[in-house]
């Protein structure tokens, strides 16, 4: 779940540093083009200046909406949370849990990783957990069927659900 907010926060935050980088662009192309001719956008026609200013402040807008969302800070912080608990299931993976003092610290290790994770947001747990069982999903296909292309092994998967009636 936290690779999938990752990942989102990561597109989107990009996305909105793109729209920052390509409005400064058009917004120098229009500073630097010679007169100040009529300019029609959209069909409305205004001066040149007048674009600029509009350009100007969107492109503001766009760029404050970037620094408070933060999105690249919170896909960063998501990808620490995988990072942690991809070592914690490792550990758990090579524990020896007969042994009560590596459970004991394993038990404190987890706590402490679970204290340090952001948590993830209640309206985005459901899809979330419906994508990630659609990934297992999947993966049971892939693994029954070596050599089966993903998209092929998305129509299986689609087949199956709609023939269960799910």
């Amino acid at each position: 779940m936290h690779a999938a907010l990752r990942d989102r926060y990561n597109r989107f935050g990009i996305g909105l540093l793109l729209v920052v980088l390509g409005a400064s662009a058009l917004g120098l192309a229009f500073a630097f083009a010679p007169g100040d001719a009529k300019v029609t956008v959209l069909s409305v026609e205004t001066e040149r200046s007048t674009w600029l200013g509009w350009l100007a402040l969107c492109t503001f807008v766009v760029t404050v909406a970037d620094l408070v969302l933060d999105l690249r800070g919170k896909g960063r912080e998501r990808d620490s949370a995988v990072r942690a608990l991809a070592a914690l299931k490792a550990e758990y993976r090579s524990a020896d849990l007969a042994d009560l003092d590596d459970a004991a610290r394993l038990a404190a290790r987890y706590a402490a990783v679970t204290d340090a994770v952001p948590p993830i947001p209640e309206r985005r747990f459901l899809a979330l957990k419906a994508a990630h069982l659609r990934k297992v999903e999947l993966s049971k296909i892939i693994s029954a069927r070596p050599g089966i292309g993903t998209l092929r092994a998305r129509w299986v998967l689609w087949r199956r659900n709609a023939s269960s009636g799910s």
